[in-house]
């Protein structure tokens, strides 16, 4: 991928998060598709949910914390993250979107409740995110564009832009099985903690998830 060709924007920027919204769940579930299959439940779900997300700032999946890489109108990736403690916030204000979603017949009560059961459940996986950290928590590629060194140009601006604001260190939870373990140690993070769910690995396969970083 040429440089001259790869732009990198916010994606609340003019019209481009109602241009990207259709692409975003997708791309959120690629990072991690057992995880979020087992707590959505399928894709309808993850998709509604993220729909408001991406349009609701201060939420896990807002336009307002995500970057794109753009060339010309297309969506080459995006990466999603914000300051470690405001992963706790935005999770809870994801929460607090659901009386609306429910109240105008987007997702069912039962969804939701099932939703928040199994999300519980996974959160155990996930190391706690510190205060002084970049927590990055999405970087994903449509399939016809990795392997070009975009998901590279992303994670690099990532780092720089937490390094530039004075964060400690930048970090990420990653699945072991994910080919971006190997992805992420190439761009100098390490495993710094290997969770396990026996429950979530005897019942629906998971993996141990990885809690990677860089110091910057």
């Amino acid at each position: 991928m040429s440089a001259k060709t790869l732009e990198l924007a916010a994606a609340d920027a003019g019209d481009l998060m109602e241009r990207l919204a259709p692409q975003i769940a997708g791309l959120i579930r690629a990072t991690g598709p057992v995880s979020y299959d087992y707590q959505f439940g399928g894709p309808d779900l993850l998709e509604a949910v993220v729909a408001v997300s991406w349009r609701t700032s201060e939420t896990l999946f807002c336009a307002a914390c995500t970057t794109a890489a753009m060339d010309g109108d297309e969506l080459l990736g995006i990466e999603l993250g914000f300051a470690g403690p405001n992963f706790y916030v935005f999770k809870n204000n994801l929460a607090a979107l659901a009386p609306g979603m429910i109240a105008r017949g987007e997702i069912a009560y039962e969804a939701f409740a099932g939703l928040a059961e199994r999300a519980e459940k996974a959160s155990y996986l996930n190391a706690h995110v510190p205060d002084d950290v970049y927590y990055l928590h999405a970087l994903s590629t449509p399939p016809q564009h990795r392997g070009k060194g975009v998901g590279r140009d992303l994670l690099k601006a990532a780092i720089g832009r937490a390094k530039a604001a004075g964060y400690r260190e930048l970090q990420l939870d990653v699945l072991a099985d994910n080919p971006a373990v190997a992805f992420y140690q190439a761009m100098g993070l390490r495993i710094r903690a290997e969770l396990r769910s026996p429950e979530l690995t005897r019942d629906h396969r998971f993996p141990a998830e990885y809690r990677m970083a860089v110091t910057l």
